[in-house]
């Protein structure tokens, strides 16, 4: 923190925003900065990312001006300062490299998305400096893009693979799945004819199969968790805030992030390191359907200590009027950030 303050301190006033420089000020009053001072003298000046003053490594293979990175939330919530850290990534490495950034909400669980989240997550975005709309308009380095404007090719794949014999359906209750997979047992559908299995797949879309869902064939003994046998495609009938009731059926993230990802030209994809068990998932999908490989860089996830950082556990309180609402100057979403100020 020390070194931090310092590298800052030494840049000139009129570079700095009135927020940093109030945050310089605020610093500067504090008797503990006299030792920051020593301290952050003798530290060692950041490396690995070519400007200054960056401590970011270098993308694996990264081009310039081929990099594509991307950002995708999903609109079941408002943004919040985890998110900040990923798109604020996301997009330093787009600038770094000449590339673009592409924006792509990941609207595959109707239930718990809503337009509300989707405009307000523009607005989040507009925020932090990366206004998408303008951009766009601007023929600038920033893209948008929606899951579900590739819904009807994510299951042509899904038949692609079932044919392959990479796919199966299953309509094992959700308790005993969990419990197959924790035993490392095989379905009694896995090894079902391909023909037996998109019948019931064509029906799964339809609306006609709610207690099947399509599975990947992967490997059932293996160590990672992930790799046993996932879900790649279930029912769901409840209306979509884009789609309406088109879509009987939807792909999971799992399943469609890798392949929309090498769809729209990602060249990296980066993750937090909570995901690392599903990057073999990720690859696995990617040679099984034969396309693009995206490259995986992963970085920490931003932690608070007493600080709720759930999507989930933030709209279960707005749900309950505990709170005014997603920019309750409590909350750590950007919109709650900006009104405590």
């Amino acid at each position: 923190d020390a070194a931090c303050w310092a590298a800052l301190a030494a840049e000139p006033s009129s570079k700095l925003t009135r927020h940093v420089a109030r945050w310089l000020r605020l610093c500067d009053a504090q008797p503990a900065f006299a030792q920051a001072k020593a301290t952050a003298a003798k530290a060692p000046a950041a490396s690995g990312g070519g400007e200054r003053g960056s401590g970011c490594p270098p993308l694996e293979g990264a081009v310039d001006g081929k990099v594509v990175t991307r950002f995708p939330p999903e609109p079941s919530g408002y943004l919040h300062i985890g998110h900040a850290k990923a798109v604020l990534l996301n997009d330093y490495y787009a600038k770094r490299y000449n590339g673009k950034l592409l924006v792509r909400f990941d609207d595959t669980n109707p239930s718990k998305e809503k337009g509300e989240y989707a405009a307000n997550i523009l607005r989040d975005l507009e925020t932090l400096g990366i206004d998408v709309e303008k951009k766009k308009e601007a023929g600038g380095y920033v893209t948008m893009s929606h899951t579900s404007d590739h819904f009807d090719h994510l299951m042509k794949v899904a038949q692609k693979m079932i044919k392959a014999g990479h796919a199966f359906m299953d309509d094992t209750p959700q308790e005993t799945m969990k419990a197959e997979r924790e035993t490392r047992t095989n379905s009694k559908h896995r090894d079902a004819a391909a023909d037996v299995n998109l019948a019931k797949f064509k029906e799964l879309c339809a609306g006609k199969a709610d207690d099947w869902c399509l599975r990947a064939k992967i490997d059932m003994t293996s160590d990672n968790g992930t790799l046993r046998d996932p879900v790649m495609f279930r029912g769901n009938k409840d209306e979509h805030h884009r789609t309406g009731m088109k879509y009987q059926a939807y792909p999971t993230y799992d399943f469609a992030c890798p392949v929309v990802d090498s769809l729209e030209g990602v060249t990296h994809a980066l993750r937090t390191t909570e995901y690392n068990d599903r990057d073999a998932q990720y690859a696995w999908i990617q040679n099984a359907l034969k396309l693009r490989p995206v490259k995986i860089h992963a970085f920490a996830r931003i932690n608070f200590v007493r600080t709720l950082m759930s999507k989930r556990k933030l709209a279960w309180l707005v749900d309950q009027k505990a709170v005014e609402g997603w920019d309750d100057p409590r909350f750590p979403t950007i919109q709650g950030v900006v009104r405590r100020g």
